[in-house]
């Protein structure tokens, strides 16, 4: 085993001699002449070296290395053996132009649309039923037993007014509402609307409104500024969805007057009139399908408006800010 170490070891100085161009009688060391002075003594580290028994007395023979030592410290002596391997950074890419590109940036991810929550669904209004014969009738004695005082319509004319979208089907006309105790509340103008809307405003006036204005101390005695039908578009703006009032499907009012000529203005921030007011619009949006008043938008910061506009999932909207 020891004889085939020794010949691994020596064919391998062998071929590293070789490589360097040199025999192997170069590569065995010179010893000098004798006429050449010794060197000066060893510098300390040796003598202690010595003192300490590590290394062989002055005059006695060197050890003589293995020759598999002598391979490894010749392959070490040539950088072929124990040297660290150091990997060497990646050339980055270079642009047209010899600048260096910009590393990659990834993209953010497209965020998942979100369905939006059915707040205020603005699906066009359904188109109103006709309302003739036994409905209608039906609907006006409702009305009336409600406290509505509803127009006669003339000789022969029909149950519905106007024309196209600004149809009112069931048109009922009226001005004023009696009340339970025998008093009377008149509206400041008469006004059309559809007969199911004028049932509940007959209700809302009746058994809402006066029973709250009692309870503040006053008496209900009529309604102020009031609208009804208006064929225009929403707000009145131009190309708008056409406005539930194009139907007569909706009610404007300003303000309540009391019997003694004080008018609470629904739309007026009062501080001796706010317990009123918020009464006002809980029972209107109890009651109605759409409430806007002040702060709701500009187009309703000075009165108050009410429909029972039909929407998606029974959706009812109540914007009015009391303060």
């Amino acid at each position: 085993m020891r004889r085939g170490v020794r010949a691994l070891a020596g064919c391998v100085v062998l071929l590293l001699l070789a490589s360097n161009g040199a025999s192997p009688a170069a590569a065995a060391p010179q010893r000098p002449p004798a006429s050449v002075s010794q060197p000066h003594p060893p510098p300390a580290p040796v003598r202690a070296a010595k003192r300490q028994g590590r290394l062989p007395p002055d005059g006695a023979p060197l050890p003589v290395p293995s020759p598999l030592r002598m391979a490894v410290d010749a392959v070490k002596r040539q950088g072929l053996l124990g040297a660290p391997t150091v990997p060497l950074p990646l050339p980055r890419p270079v642009e047209i132009g010899g600048k260096p590109a910009a590393p990659p940036v990834a993209e953010a991810p497209t965020p998942t649309p979100q369905p939006k929550p059915d707040i205020a669904p603005e699906d066009s209004a359904p188109t109103p039923e006709p309302m003739e014969g036994e409905a209608y009738a039906a609907c006006l004695k409702t009305f009336e037993a409600r406290g509505g005082e509803p127009v006669p319509r003339e000789q022969g004319e029909g149950t519905s007014d106007g024309d196209g979208a600004c149809t009112i089907p069931g048109a009922v006309t009226f001005s004023r509402i009696k009340l339970v105790e025998g008093g009377t509340v008149a509206l400041e103008s008469a006004v059309t609307v559809r007969c199911t809307l004028a049932v509940e405003l007959a209700g809302w006036v009746r058994e809402d409104l006066a029973p709250l204005v009692q309870r503040q101390g006053g008496e209900l005695s009529g309604l102020t500024g009031v609208g009804g039908q208006a064929c225009r578009p929403r707000n009145g703006q131009k190309g708008a969805q056409i406005s539930e009032h194009a139907s007569g499907n909706a009610f404007d009012l300003l303000g309540l007057k009391l019997k003694d000529g004080k008018v609470v203005e629904l739309w007026k921030a009062e501080a001796g009139t706010k317990d009123l007011r918020a009464g006002v619009r809980e029972s209107a949006c109890a009651r109605f399908r759409t409430v806007l008043g002040p702060g709701a938008d500009s187009a309703h910061a000075n009165h108050v408006h009410l429909d029972m506009r039909q929407r998606r999932n029974d959706f009812r909207m109540c914007q009015w800010n009391v303060d």
